[in-house]
């Protein structure tokens, strides 16, 4: 059965070296990734400009608005949002009051991208309020190896410059 999607990026400028993830090349591995997965992107959403405040970019915006029919939005890694677990966690409440669910093609290890794939867990969740306000990334860690979390079936990680 055929999943439909749509997909968004944003240029990702990496903190300490100032280099960028282009969305060319997150977008040719969303491709990739719905064509592996028999996901049908049906609408494509981007912005150029990073700005942290997710709400404010014209992409996240459109996409928001879209009323077209999909069960997830694709990105290439949550970081096309935001490194900030709350503000992460925001869309990702938007989304789910449409019934929809973030889906990356390479899910990091960092804390936010850990959080992200396993928000609707139940039992992580209560960690992640706790973690997303009061805790360091390097507690993050250490709360989340006391719950079980299981391993991706399959693990797509990006060789992205």
């Amino acid at each position: 059965m055929t999943r439909k999607a749509i997909a968004y990026s944003s240029d990702i400028i990496l903190g300490r070296t100032g280099e960028t993830i282009k969305r060319s090349a997150q977008q040719e591995l969303i491709r990739q990734y719905a064509a592996e997965n028999d996901i049908e992107i049906v609408a494509w959403f981007e912005d150029e400009k990073y700005d942290e405040e997710i709400t404010r970019r014209p992409g996240v915006r459109r996409m928001l608005a879209y009323e077209g029919e999909y069960d997830c939005v694709l990105i290439e890694r949550v970081w096309c949002f935001s490194r900030s677990w709350k503000k992460v966690k925001a869309l990702i409440d938007a989304l789910q009051e449409k019934n929809v669910k973030i889906e990356a093609t390479s899910w990091l290890w960092d804390c936010v991208s850990v959080l992200a794939r396993h928000h609707g867990r139940k039992a992580v969740a209560c960690h992640c309020a706790e973690a997303a306000e009061e805790m360091t990334p390097e507690q993050v860690v250490m709360k989340l190896k006391k719950v079980r979390i299981s391993r991706p079936a399959r693990l797509n990680f990006a060789d992205v410059p």
